[in-house]
């Protein structure tokens, strides 16, 4: 794959920052307070990267996802959030080879932001897409081919690193190569079904295949 490739763009949440586990808690919080059920089977059941369709799922009332928004992320800022193993030294081998990197996450722009900079992976990437920046969510392709755009570069040379088939979809719908990586939330059944262009077992593994190296 690395004969046209110019830029590898990843997905943040379970791809390269470990936020499962602080994801379910969050929500474990935020539902207790509407009074509504949550556990991990109804995590299992109602996970997307667009978290309005697990409110919608849940049934909490669209006029209600504003606030729980707002709840959401002030639970989710006391929680600390580490990298997925071999998540830096991917990105670092993706640079190390004189390609670009991305970022295009459905997080919004001050929580991922804020992780960027605790994490000190900021300086490492050309573009960062959030929520923010696009009107339509994962799958649709319009926060991939934005950061295609700020890149100057053509579908054909980037490939997109993700963890769900929502992402996979994405990568496809863009003209992107599409790379799955098994993570921590609940869809990895899901991802399997989606038929990446490329499934690998690590972030870390997925770059090597991607440049054309052996892992180490």
């Amino acid at each position: 794959m690395s004969a046209s490739l110019q830029a590898v763009l990843f997905d943040w949440d379970g791809t390269l920052a470990n936020t499962a586990e602080a994801s379910y808690r969050c929500y474990e919080k935020l539902f207790s307070g509407y009074g509504v059920a949550f556990d991990r089977e109804a995590f299992r059941r109602t996970y997307s990267p667009n978290w309005h369709l697990t409110y919608s799922a849940l049934g909490l009332p669209e006029d209600r996802w504003a606030e729980a928004d707002a709840r959401w992320l002030e639970h989710y800022l006391q929680e600390q959030v580490a990298l997925i193993e071999g998540a830096l030294e991917a990105v670092r081998r993706v640079r190390a080879r004189g390609l670009r990197a991305g970022l295009v996450t459905s997080g919004d722009c001050l929580r991922v932001g804020r992780e960027l900079e605790a994490l000190e992976m900021a300086p490492l990437f050309a573009v960062v897409v959030c929520a923010e920046d696009i009107v339509r969510r994962k799958p649709h392709p319009e926060a991939l081919l934005l950061a295609l755009q700020r890149l100057g570069l053509e579908p054909a040379a980037a490939a997109y690193v993700g963890d769900s088939p929502e992402d996979v979809e994405m990568a496809k719908a863009a003209g992107v190569r599409a790379v799955g990586v098994p993570g921590g939330f609940p869809n990895r059944d899901a991802l399997l079904a989606s038929a990446p262009d490329l499934l690998a077992s690590s972030v870390l593994s997925a770059v090597d295949a991607l440049l054309g190296t052996d892992a180490s």
